[in-house]
């Protein structure tokens, strides 16, 4: 009976502790998908450079110029395809994007608070042009520069895209799983920069704010760095560290060069949480910014906190995310010691109450002998005393 016992015993143990295992297994698997494309246009731009010209073989706009004055400039544009197409004009002001370099494809709507003077409220032109197959076209801009002196560089670009391929859908943005937006647009940008006088104000960058977030759906950390100046920052090398407060030990690092801010803008340096699960807490980001060109050097320390709902959210987000599996490991062996604690309890709990139902059934079944066997005892010996003797029987009868 033992044998059966332990037996089972060992059994169930078997199969639960295979049914934890397998349910620990399934927890770690996760899926990704990503998708690009791209077109190219009959379309090509050229600048007609005039005389106010400061930078005089750029291919680009670098103008000098007076308050009030008014001027009319000429950018052509060429259709290289065997049908006439209608090219879109927009007139933008320049921004920084995350990888250091410049973006003319947002409007004036989108532009930092620093900038009182964007580039399309100097420069303006129709919207919309057509172009006959194998010619080209002129698209005449128009400045007006404000009577009151402005400091420092206007700051932007013309931007020339194929709106036949617009309606065409060609310009469609496919938003992937990822997170990461890509536009099909084809599109040439010709820079415009504007100012009054070669003295240029003092450059200076700041921290805006930081946070925990995303790029293109993997976990990182932004940086939001304002150059509120009306001044391009060239060759700016940055070197960040994030830390847990109050500690020294790098947990992420990030350095790059190269990267240009362009004026009143601000942009977000990502630093990279290398694919791991983010953490709620209490941080520290320490970074410097050195531009080559300015010789000036901007060292950063600001605390920042990452709370349990961002945490979670943005992990739960997260694509080709680390599992900390030392923290599973140690949860999961809780766990198994907690289910295996429990088994071991229900298996003697079992054990005792079938022994106990065993030795009932035996004491039942010897109290019925041992009642015979007691009565036998008491019917062949001695009566009971108090008991009433017969009296002996007599041989012969009485005469009278």
């Amino acid at each position: 009976m033992q044998n059966v016992t332990l037996k089972i015993h060992t059994s169930l143990f078997k199969k639960s502790f295979f049914l934890f295992s397998l349910i620990t297994i399934l927890c770690f698997l996760i899926p990704v998908n990503t998708y690009a494309e791209g077109e190219e246009s009959n379309l090509s731009v050229k600048a007609e450079l005039p005389d106010n010209q400061l930078t005089k073989d750029a291919g680009y706009y670098d103008l000098e110029v007076k308050p009030g004055q008014t001027q009319e400039l000429t950018l052509k544009v060429y259709n290289m395809g065997d049908k006439e197409t209608t090219a879109k004009i927009e007139i933008n002001p320049a921004y920084t994007g995350a990888s250091g370099s410049f973006v003319y494809a947002l409007d004036a709507s989108k532009r930092d608070e620093s900038m009182t003077l964007p580039l399309s409220d100097i420069a303006k032109t129709d919207e919309f042009i057509s172009i006959p197959a194998k010619s080209e076209a002129d698209v005449k801009i128009n400045l007006t520069i404000p009577t009151e002196p402005f400091e420092g560089i206007v700051y932007g670009g013309i931007r020339v895209t194929d709106a036949e391929g617009e309606k065409e859908g060609n310009s469609k943005s496919e938003k992937e799983d990822s997170g990461f937006s890509i536009a099909n647009k084809y599109a040439y940008t010709i820079a415009m920069r504007i100012r009054e006088n070669e003295e240029l104000p003092k450059s200076d960058l700041k921290v805006k704010k930081i946070l925990a977030s995303q790029v293109v759906g993997r976990n990182a950390v932004k940086v939001n760095l304002q150059n509120p100046t009306p001044t391009i920052i060239d060759k700016v090398t940055y070197d960040a560290k994030i830390m847990k407060k109050g500690s020294s030990d790098v947990l992420h690092e990030h350095k790059v060069s190269n990267y240009r801010v362009a004026p009143n803008t601000n942009f977000d340096y990502a630093i990279s949480w290398d694919n791991k699960p983010f953490e709620a807490g209490s941080y520290q980001l320490e970074m410097t910014a050195k531009s080559e060109v300015t010789g000036q050097t901007w060292n950063f320390k600001q605390n920042f906190t990452i709370s349990a709902k961002e945490a979670k959210e943005l992990n739960a987000k997260a694509v080709d995310l680390e599992k900390d599996y030392m923290k599973y490991i140690i949860y999961g062996s809780i766990g198994a010691a907690i289910l295996l604690l429990l088994i071991i309890i229900l298996l003697v709990t079992l054990s005792k109450k079938r022994k106990k139902k065993q030795r009932r059934k035996k004491a039942k079944g010897k109290r019925p002998a041992n009642k015979k066997g007691k009565e036998a005892r008491n019917g062949s010996g001695r009566q009971p005393s108090g008991a009433k003797r017969k009296p002996a029987a007599q041989s012969g009868k009485r005469k009278r």
